[in-house]
């Protein structure tokens, strides 16, 4: 499967989920073959982006492409 430039190595998508979805819970899913794994909803208002809760939920260290 293709999106954009990227191509998935399978068609299972782990959903945003709130409070489950962190980066842990996201590489496991990843390395128990989900083809991609997206990241809980993060604040849409610029001012709450450098929140402890907003910095956890954004924190893609050490993913590999594509991020969400």
């Amino acid at each position: 499967m293709k999106i954009g430039p990227y191509t998935l190595r399978n068609n299972v998508f782990v959903a945003p989920m709130a409070g489950v979805t962190d980066r842990p819970f996201r590489q496991l899913c990843k390395q128990l073959g989900a083809g991609y794994a997206v990241s809980e909803m993060a604040a849409s208002d610029p001012r709450l982006w450098a929140t402890e809760k907003s910095t956890r939920r954004i924190d893609h260290a050490g993913e590999m492409e594509p991020k969400a």
